[in-house]
């Protein structure tokens, strides 16, 4: 007879996907209208055992930290083809002493919601202390040494471990701190537990100069020095507990009340004077000021020249003469008289409004003197020849 398969019409589907029983029905009419019908029952089941495995660790080894509670399936990974993990169902035999380290074994097994069953699984768990120490640093960080202290205390650290007491803690300190150069070092603290746990921690060591140089002045204090010469530098010492004297020389700062003359200081006014010294060094520790004493003398006549400011007549006199200035003085004016030996004689101060005044000096053994006038920080100096 004739084939009429093209003619079959199918109902229903089957999802392999999902677990169930599945209906498909099949139809078919021939050319006078009988029809023929069929009914295919189709069972996806699910046949795949679950199974289960350490999160972590070599083998089936669990590693679990000491001292605290082991909950069942604690560290293992279910796993099954169709059935999501909360599904799953995990039993298990035997326990650890999670109080005691060392290696446990259980028996796991899991099930899923049809009773898909793995076989019993043998897990190692090895009960350990996996918490490393916890330091802290005590005293100053950083920490500040002044240079060549050998003698420096090491503060140290605090220790605490969940397990191991303090006292069976390995402690290892590794410095690179060299107290003979100023810089910027470190110390490490390693802390290790008995099961190997260890933890670093580092401190910042400065050393440092916080010592200020001293100058020491060398030479007679206070010295002489000839009017109208350079100052000649007897010279001074830089002591500093790091810093070299060569090292500190350029950083010198040298103050004078002497006059200064192509940057050379040197004795234009004659009295006391000073020159002073301080000096910072490399660490900006400044030291004190020290002072030299100057004092200006006039040691001969020869050494006295006229500024051609200055202008006595009669001269010579009997000691009474007068003093003209081509400048015009004003206020207190102070003259002065030295014998041929420097030494002074006479001391007046006299009140000039101008150019002249009068000087009367009484009982002078005739003789060349040097005659210094001094008006508002100028002077002027001329021989005068009593008879």
């Amino acid at each position: 007879g004739d084939t009429i398969s093209d003619r079959i019409i199918r109902l229903g589907r089957v999802d392999t996907a999902y677990i169930g029983t599945y209906y498909v029905n099949y139809s078919v009419r021939d050319a006078f209208g009988f029809t023929g019908e069929k009914t295919r029952v189709v069972r996806v089941r699910k046949t795949s055992l679950p199974t289960i495995e350490p999160l972590s660790g070599a083998g089936k080894i669990v590693k679990h930290q000491v001292n605290t509670p082991y909950t069942l399936g604690l560290g293992l990974k279910p796993q099954d083809l169709y059935f999501s993990i909360d599904q799953l169902t995990v039993t298990q035999t035997g326990a650890p002493n999670v109080a005691v380290p060392g290696s446990y074994f259980i028996q796991v097994t899991i099930c899923d919601p049809l009773g898909n069953c793995s076989a019993p699984t043998q897990i190692q768990i090895d009960v350990q202390d996996t918490i490393a120490p916890v330091l802290g640093l005590k005293g100053a960080n950083p920490l500040i040494v002044d240079v060549y202290n050998s003698n420096y205390e090491d503060p140290g650290v605090t220790a605490t471990d969940n397990y191991n007491s303090e006292n069976s803690l390995i402690r290892i300190v590794q410095s690179t701190v060299n107290v003979n150069k100023l810089g910027t070092y470190s110390i490490k603290y390693t802390v290790r537990d008995g099961s190997g746990n260890s933890t670093e921690i580092t401190r910042e060591v400065k050393v440092v100069d916080r010592i200020a140089p001293v100058i020491e002045i060398l030479g007679s204090n206070p010295i002489d020095m000839p009017r109208f010469k350079d100052y000649v530098e007897p010279g001074f010492r830089i002591i500093d507990n790091y810093d070299s004297d060569d090292d500190l020389r350029s950083n010198v700062v040298i103050n004078s009340d002497l006059g200064n003359r192509n940057d050379t200081l040197w004795a234009e006014l004659s009295g006391w004077k000073y020159i002073r010294y301080s000096v910072t060094d490399m660490s900006g520790n400044k030291s004190e000021t020290v002072e030299r004493s100057i004092r200006i003398v006039v040691t001969s006549l020869d050494e006295i020249t006229s500024n051609n400011g200055l202008s006595i007549y009669p001269n010579p006199s009997n000691g009474n003469f007068t003093i003209n200035t081509k400048e015009t003085l004003a206020g207190k004016t102070e003259v002065v008289l030295y014998n041929i030996l420097g030494a002074k004689v006479y001391n007046q101060t006299l009140t000039i409004n101008g150019n002249t005044a009068n000087v009367d000096i009484k009982g002078l053994t005739p003789g060349v003197y040097m005659l210094q006038l001094t008006n508002n920080a100028k002077q002027y100096t001329q021989r005068v020849t009593i008879k």
